[in-house]
Order: C-alpha cells, then sequence, then structure tokens
C-alpha cells in the first residue's frame, strides 16, 4: 500500500509532485481509518442497523488485513 513516486525534482510538473504528495498523504491516513472504520462498525452494532454494521466492521478488519499483510511481506524480503 505505499507508493514510492519521487518528491518534487525539477523539471517535475506540478501536477505529478501534488499526486505524490496526495498519495502519500493517503496512504499515512489508512491506518487512522481503518481504526475508524472498525469503532463506527462496533457502534453502528450497537445500534443494530445491521448490514451499514456489518460493512463498517468488515471493512475495517479488511484494512486490518491489507496493513498486517503488507507488513508481514515486507519482513519476509531478503535485504
Amino acid at each position: 500500500m505505499k507508493i514510492r513516486l519521487p518528491k518534487h525534482q525539477s523539471g517535475m510538473p506540478g501536477a505529478v509532485a501534488l499526486l505524490a504528495q496526495c498519495c502519500g498523504a493517503l496512504d499515512r491516513s489508512i491506518p487512522g481509518l481503518r481504526t475508524a472504520l472498525l469503532v463506527a462498525g462496533i457502534v453502528a452494532a450497537a445500534l443494530r442497523t445491521g448490514r451499514t454494521a456489518d460493512f463498517l466492521f468488515v471493512s475495517g478488519l479488511l484494512f486490518h488485513m491489507a496493513i498486517w499483510l503488507e507488513g508481514w511481506w515486507m519482513g519476509q524480503r531478503p535485504s
């Protein structure tokens, strides 16, 4: 989930540099989004909203699994 785009360099168009910064900010916000979705799913389940609670909780779990898998995968790569 980590996108390795180069930082602003001489000759790099402004749109590409902006896209690189936006992707970096999105990548840093994923762990917070994961936690927010899990908490929202638990709150929605307490309010008995049905499918909404399921969707929020499973989305949070999928983000959690993706982050864990990325960490495991990077740890398995030979240096």
